[in-house]
């Protein structure tokens, strides 16, 4: 499922490059003091877990990059680190009755998803629940910090008792879940094989047309779901597929961050990985510190 919505910009150049007249260059310089770009989401699911990521913004005379020396035996690797991560902040967060420290990870994984320099809660005693506010706290050794509020939405529910007890290629479903009065939610739809990535394996034609969002809002209760039509056949030869059913409610810094305002991530020379400028629940800093909570069925596919 796609928690976090991610855009990639790319730029091409085409055209001559004139080298008349002569051009003159001076160096541009920045009085920019850094604040920190902070990305927090606090799960209220068994499966996905929560994260907060902590960077900088860097003032224009900064390099993006740092160059690391490590000698391992008798040999020398060279790797460059990112200036814009910070790896040292003291990260709380708080449901007013209990605190949790998050720690620095270079590199996390389990069966689910994989983290890669992020802040995470080692212990199993983190567990948000529907309508309670939680607040983050970021400090750095530098005298940067940022603090941030979330509510957490209602949890999810589809209707799994009036779904079918399998879905063909060929059919129309009607999906029904519980509304909510005030929060947006979403509804991912896809098959296991092509989740997997049985598309690249097999040459594709797994999940074609089966693969789709929907954005709902408060009030909606249903949505007609039918494969999209495409030009590449459905690959056939297969003993068992599921169709994997995800519908995920959010906060409104959530929302706001990603749908409403559509803010995308992507990489700055100055802001840094994952923002654009904005903040959504953060006081002190720019990026956001949200919710979501997420219901999940799976229905067994037949040809």
């Amino acid at each position: 499922m796609r928690f976090i919505i991610i855009s990639c910009l790319s730029f091409t150049l085409f055209g001559c490059l004139s080298l008349e007249p002569e051009l003159e260059w001076e160096d541009v310089t920045s009085d920019h003091d850094p604040v920190l770009n902070v990305f927090g989401l606090l799960s209220a699911d068994s499966i996905l877990t929560s994260f907060i990521r902590v960077h900088r913004t860097l003032d224009m005379e900064e390099a993006a990059d740092s160059l690391i020396r490590d000698t391992i035996g008798n040999n020398v690797f060279i790797n460059y680190t990112s200036r814009f991560i910070i790896r040292d902040a003291e990260v709380i967060v708080t449901n007013g009755l209990n605190e949790y420290i998050f720690e620095y990870t270079d590199f996390s994984w389990n069966e689910d998803q994989v983290f890669q320099g992020v802040y995470l809660y080692s212990g199993n005693d983190l567990n948000p629940q529907p309508g309670e506010t939680w607040t983050l706290n970021v400090t750095t050794p530098g005298g940067l910090s940022v603090t941030g509020e979330t509510i957490i939405p209602p949890l999810p529910q589809i209707s799994s008792e009036e779904l079918p007890d399998s879905f063909q290629l060929d059919q129309t479903m009607e999906i029904t879940w519980q509304p909510m009065a005030d929060n947006y939610q979403i509804m991912n739809i896809g098959n296991y094989l092509g989740y997997f990535g049985y598309d690249d394996y097999y040459g594709g034609g797994f999940s074609c047309g089966l693969w789709q969002e929907n954005i709902i809002k408060p009030e909606e209760e249903s949505w007609t779901y039918r494969r999209d039509i495409c030009d590449v056949n459905y690959y056939q030869e297969w003993d068992e597929d599921l169709l994997l059913l995800n519908l995920m409610s959010m906060d409104n810094n959530y929302f706001d961050y990603f749908i409403r305002y559509g803010e995308v991530e992507y990489s700055s020379s100055t802001i840094g990985e994952g923002g654009s400028g904005r903040s959504f629940g953060i006081d002190g800093g720019i990026g956001v510190f949200g919710s979501v909570a997420i219901d999940r069925h799976w229905i067994p596919m037949i040809p």
